[in-house]
């Protein structure tokens, strides 16, 4: 359950097993030992290792719901939706575009999920049909709409790269440009 990183090393190794040690502890009511696990859990990854990355766990739950014991497909589709987050996420992504490309992926996989399980019916009753239906519409929205927000996000952490006067200017965020009366020159204000 421990970090990849931790266990690399004899000493990381030892150190998983500390933080075991201390989470068992506190599984069991032992208040004494929350102080050292928060300490613990400061460290990046370590929440994550321990189950504190709820949409992992969220996705988790959708490959077993959909795979059962059929290890290879399951990861087969794990290994899809790392490739669709990394692909969301892009090279240097935000916090928040992290969490977005999160959710979109896993709104990914349930509108396919809930298509796979309408389309593998030989038959079925009217209104299960249209529930079906309605459950792939509903899932189909948040999709869209988590794209959409990723996108806009995006849109919003924009770089603007300006030339003027042979001299590079960056700036992040809206730019609006104006003149100065005096000098005739283009002054850049930030919009926030």
């Amino acid at each position: 359950m421990a970090d990849a990183k931790l266990v690399k090393t004899p000493d990381g190794l030892a150190e998983a097993d500390k933080i075991v040690a201390l989470v068992r502890r506190a599984e069991r009511g032992d208040a004494t030992a929350v102080p050292a696990l928060r300490e613990k859990l400061a460290v990046p990854g370590v929440a994550d290792a321990l189950g504190g990355d709820i949409a992992r766990r969220v996705a988790d739950r959708f490959l077993d719901s959909c795979c059962g014991k059929n290890l290879a497909s399951c990861e087969a589709m794990a290994a899809k939706m790392a490739q669709l987050r990394a692909e969301l996420c892009g090279a240097n992504p935000t916090a928040v575009e992290r969490l977005l490309a999160d959710r979109a992926v896993l709104c990914w996989f349930q509108v396919h999920q809930t298509e796979l399980i309408y389309a593998s019916k030989d038959s079925m009753t009217l209104t299960l049909a249209q529930h079906y239906q309605k459950s792939i519409d509903r899932a189909h929205r948040r999709y869209l709409s988590s794209l959409k927000a990723l996108t806009e996000v995006r849109k919003l952490n924009v770089t603007v790269q300006l030339n003027i006067a042979r001299k590079q200017v960056n700036v992040a965020g809206a730019v609006v440009g104006t003149h100065s009366a005096e000098a005739g020159v283009p002054v850049l204000s930030r919009t926030v």
